[in-house]
């Protein structure tokens, strides 16, 4: 293996996931260095000579004009290179219970993603949907294990550090970090003090289940338009365009007939319905089915009801499904309809629970079509709701 300092890259984002030292830990590893020089190499992914460990120690030979040497490691793409990363911190600092559940938790994706993969390959059924399975560990390990396993934590310190991560504020992390609090302790301060319908872990990667997703299709004829989806997701709702995480789908332009099953983390619920009834205004959208929490105190619910033509309401809390995780939700949904066939929706989404048609006039196209303001509560129309009391 080649030694020597030439042409060695810093990769900021792989930089980012070691851990910062102390100032009493900095002041060591310095006076050491300068003592001593840097006695360990400095390890390089071979493929493109990016820094895999010892950012701290380059930090300070370069500071002060001094030569280290480096060995390589073969690795076969980012993923890997940055799961070694990760991996290496464990073994070699002195970390918080926090800042090891931090450091698992950044591979979250990558575990969930080859969970997905392996997941879709299994099988697939009704036109091209994945086959699947209600228990995550089948054809995989379940992802929080392999975190909490790697970090040498419980599977609860995860999912309450995972909870952490999405609700607290800086300056609670930075204590935790320090090892000043616990985990536990903040986790029961965060969500004592969180709104029941916030409580989620801020992982909005949860799909569609099938039924509702056959059923949006029907009453659509079709769907042109998924804004706020994955490969895997769009498996099951088939839709004939779709916009992930990076296609940003709030970027977008939205038309013909769209379903929704957004984030439900604020600011990107409102967003997105802030959105939507942008495009039906401007009669960009024809119709549209969204899948949302049951919140209708909220701002962007009230405002969402205010375009709508019929929600329904299913019996029962919805079961999102994820080939890395099972779903535990909350609190109930509601399927929200905007568009000119109310009574096609009616009929098809009545087997899911109460059916109502939202009393604020024909369903209209363009900017004039309906008052989004959301003050006030939205009329339902009792009629209806009888009606759809007497069809289930």
């Amino acid at each position: 293996m080649p030694d020597g300092t030439e042409g060695v890259v810093v990769d900021r984002e792989f930089g980012s996931l070691i851990p910062p030292l102390t100032d009493e830990e900095r002041s060591g590893l310095e006076a050491s260095v300068l003592r001593d020089g840097c006695l360990d190499p400095l390890i390089v992914w071979r493929e493109h000579r990016v820094l895999l460990d010892g950012h701290h120690r380059k930090e300070i030979c370069d500071g002060y004009g001094m030569d280290y040497a480096t060995r390589e490691v073969s690795l076969p793409d980012r993923h890997a290179a940055k799961r070694w990363v990760i991996e290496h911190q464990f073994g070699r600092r002195n970390l918080t219970p926090f800042q090891r559940a931090e450091l698992a938790l950044q591979l979250k994706p990558l575990l969930a993603a080859r969970a997905r993969n392996k997941q879709v390959s299994e099988g697939r059924r009704l036109g091209g949907a994945p086959t699947l399975s209600q228990n995550s560990a089948e054809g995989s390990m379940n992802t929080r294990r392999q975190l909490a396993d790697l970090a040498g934590v419980s599977h609860d310190t995860i999912a309450r550090a995972d909870f952490i991560a999405a609700h607290a504020d800086d300056s609670t992390k930075a204590r935790l970090r320090r090892g000043e609090t616990t985990i536990n302790a903040e986790y029961k301060r965060i969500r004592d003090r969180t709104p029941h319908v916030a409580r989620n872990t801020g992982d909005s990667e949860w799909y569609t289940p099938e039924a509702f997703a056959d059923a949006a299709r029907d009453v659509m004829g079709g769907i042109d338009l998924d804004p706020a989806s994955t490969a895997v997701a769009n498996e099951v709702v088939r839709a004939g365009r779709f916009f992930t995480v990076d296609g940003d789908g709030l970027a977008q332009p939205w038309a013909g007939r769209l379903f929704i099953n957004p984030p439900y983390a604020q600011p990107l619920i409102q967003r997105f319905c802030d959105k939507l009834i942008h495009h039906v205004q401007a009669g960009d959208v024809a119709e549209a089915v969204v899948l949302v929490n049951n919140a209708t105190e909220t701002r962007w619910s009230q405002a969402l009801l205010g375009v709508a033509s019929a929600v329904c309401f299913p019996a029962g809390r919805v079961r999102f499904w994820h080939p890395d995780k099972q779903s535990a939700p909350l609190q109930g949904q509601a399927v929200v309809y905007v568009g000119p066939d109310g009574d096609s929706f009616f009929r098809r989404f009545a087997s899911f629970g109460r059916v109502c048609y939202a009393a604020r006039g024909p369903y209209r196209r363009g900017r004039d079509a309906l008052d989004t303001r959301p003050a006030g509560r939205v009329r339902i129309d009792q009629a209806a709701c009888r009606q759809a009391e007497c069809v289930r």
